[in-house]
This record gives C-alpha cells, structure tokens and sequence, in this order.
C-alpha cells in the first residue's frame, strides 16, 4: 500500500515508510530478526534491481517490496525473543523464499529496434539494471515485460545466490 507522507510541517514530504527510508528499514528489520549478518548480501543483490522500480507499478517496487517482506516477520515475532541460531535459519529461508516470488524477480528486459529479435536481454544476476540501461543504443527501444509464466529459474538463482553463507 503505497504511503502519502504529509506536505505540510515538519514532515515536508518525508515518512519513516517513504520510499527514501525503505532501505534503512530493511537494515533494522533484519537486525530485529537477528539476520543482520545478511544484511550486505541483500543489499548487494537488490541493488541490482535499482532503477527498475521507475518502470513498475508502485506495488512491484524491488525496495518496498523487500521491506514489506521484512516488516511482516518483524510483527510475527514474538516481542522480546531474541531470535536463535536455527529459527533464524528457518526465518531467513522463509524471507528468501518470499522475495524470488515478488513480480519484480520475474520482470525481463530487452534492448530492440523495431520489432527485431532483441539485441540483449537483462539478467540481473550477471548487470544490475543500470548497468544494462547503459547497454542500450540511442536507435532502441527498452523493452519491459512478465512472462504469465513468470522466470522460476531465475528465481531459483536469485534464492541460491541469497542464501549463500555470508563470510
């Protein structure tokens, strides 16, 4: 649910839920889990989707997507309990699972000129984003779509790639 934060004062347009201050949610919601140690990972990997979100619906966002995520398990967890090494596990498993299921996950991308077979096609695990919106030539079109199948072997990457042991 996209948030309106207030014009008037002392807000000024800004909201602990803004867009602006997702990520800095995100990081304190994964300390509150105790996950704080996959913190780098995570924002590694979604930084990989930025910039996408200005091609998307508001509810596909990659950032607010993953703080919602994150903000659900944080009001699932019991006040005061900190959590333990194998629930943790169990947590950051779950968590994983629901984001490769998010739209933004499955979203492809392609530069093409008039209808031809695309020139190159994005994998977010190989460019981020930007890096692939540089890859386009002045005479192309981008080219943003879901398959109705979605992308489940990207997925799968994506959630090998995230739950990889953080050193």
């Amino acid at each position: 649910m996209p948030v309106r934060p207030s014009q008037e004062h002392p807000f000024l347009g800004r909201d602990p839920l803004d867009h602006g201050c997702a990520i800095f949610t995100v990081i304190e919601s994964l300390q509150q889990l105790g996950l704080e140690g996959w913190t780098a990972r995570l924002l590694s990997w979604l930084g990989r989707f930025e910039g996408l979100e200005r091609h998307l619906e508001e509810h596909c966002d990659p950032v607010l997507s993953v703080r919602q995520i994150l903000l659900r398990h944080v009001a699932d967890q019991p006040r005061g309990e900190v959590a333990q090494q194998g629930l943790a596990d169990a947590t950051w498993h779950s968590i994983v699972h629901t984001i490769v299921a998010q739209p933004f996950v499955h979203v492809c991308c392609d530069w093409s000129m008039d209808g031809l077979r695309p020139r190159i096609r994005w994998d977010p695990i190989e460019h981020a984003f930007l890096q692939f919106v540089a890859l386009g030539h002045a005479e192309e079109e981008l080219s943003v779509w879901t398959p109705a199948a979605g992308m489940p072997c990207r997925a799968r990457k994506c959630a090998s790639l995230l739950q990889r042991k953080p050193r």
